[in-house]
């Protein structure tokens, strides 16, 4: 029988396909934003949020570009199985596996945001 805490464990495991957050990392660190990323994937721009907010490259402003494209080198050395099948089903195929350097929004503030991460007000 579960305990409460291995109950609250399992549900914070993150509840999307490998493939699903893999595409997400992807498209994140090539330099898209959570909204395109959501309407990539059929999901809503909230749980696009999540995913990218559990990643190692939530703060994707604060890589160099030089560390964004070694991370997705590193993203795109996995992208196959053992099958030989990719992660992602496919949906990256023709996908160039090359960042977008960021630009103005999309880069980290040199002044504080108020604790606002994407640095956009309300």
């Amino acid at each position: 029988m579960r305990t409460k805490e291995t109950k609250r464990a399992a549900r914070r495991v993150t509840k999307h396909a490998d493939g699903t957050v893999y595409v997400a990392w992807v498209l994140w660190l090539i330099g898209m934003s959570e909204p395109k990323i959501a309407a990539v994937l059929l999901k809503r721009p909230k749980q696009i949020s999540g995913i990218v907010t559990r990643s190692p490259f939530a703060n994707r402003s604060a890589m160099t570009d030089g560390q964004r494209q070694a991370a997705l080198d590193e993203l795109a050395s996995v992208r196959f199985g053992e099958d030989g099948k990719p992660i992602d089903g496919g949906i990256l195929d023709k996908v160039p596996m090359k960042i977008i350097p960021l630009q103005g929004k999309q880069r980290k503030a040199r002044s504080s945001n108020g604790g606002n991460r994407t640095g956009h007000s309300r």
